[in-house]
């Protein structure tokens, strides 16, 4: 499974080095370092009691564990969760019975609001999931998409019978049959160019082409930033990107 960075630092920050649980002298903590194992951390885990707590076990990057009382990410309590029923979906997705959660660190309230639990799941191990009556990218719903003809592309994109969509965000003036997707941001139709959902004015679609990993992109005389035409294509950047090869 791959997710880009900023995905990555958004929604599943990597702990570096090594961390854990430990219990002591009738407390419990979090153990931290980094990768030198240079300045260790005890982090008491406040309210937790400790004859029932016990570390989950899960092949994320987070620290999750319970007690009787509380599910634990990090030292922090996650709200809502029912201890006696909190179980794996699938990465970092997990339910009880009353929520669907999205768990990331440094958040304490990761519920996936009006999810229903009986009928959720991932949908090819990333961030889009579905159930009976949505589908979400991440926390977000994506507006009125089908989820019995929705299909995940990859990453970024994925479409129903409709519109195609770029994360939750639906492309409405795109012409469907003839749309092609140009990058992870770029999408276009046989007379528009899109970024995102945004409309790059005045781009030549039969000539256009992403720049790059990011947001950049030219076509037969402009090069654009994003949606924006930056103007005619400098030498500069002709060097860097068009003839860089």
């Amino acid at each position: 499974m791959k997710y880009k960075q900023y995905l990555l630092g958004l929604f599943f920050i990597v702990l570096t080095g090594c961390s854990g649980y430990t219990k002591k002298d009738g407390k419990v903590y979090l153990r931290s370092s980094n990768e030198a194992r240079i300045g260790v951390r005890y982090l008491e885990v406040e309210n937790a009691d400790y004859s029932s707590f016990d570390v989950i076990n899960h092949n994320t990057n987070l620290d999750l564990a319970k007690d009787k009382n509380h599910v634990f990410i990090g030292t922090s309590i996650l709200a809502d969760a029912e201890p006696s029923a909190f179980e794996h979906i699938k990465e970092y997705y997990w339910k009880d019975n009353n929520h669907v959660y999205l768990l990331r660190f440094g958040d304490t309230d990761c519920k996936i609001k009006q999810a229903d639990i009986r009928t959720f799941e991932v949908i090819d191990d990333n961030l889009w999931a579905k159930d009976k009556h949505h589908i979400y990218y991440g926390f977000d719903k994506l507006n009125g998409a089908d989820p019995k003809k929705f299909k995940a592309i990859d990453e970024d994109w994925g479409k129903d019978d409709s519109f195609f969509y770029w994360h939750e965000l639906r492309i409405d003036s795109l012409d469907y049959a003839s749309a092609i997707i140009l990058s992870p941001y770029y999408i276009k139709d046989k007379q528009h160019v899109y970024y995102n959902d945004r409309l790059v004015e005045g781009a030549n679609a039969s000539a256009f082409v992403p720049d790059g990993v990011g947001s950049f992109g030219h076509d037969d005389k402009n090069m654009y930033d994003r949606e924006k035409n930056e103007g005619p294509i400098t030498e500069q950047y002709r060097r860097t990107y068009i003839d860089k090869e």
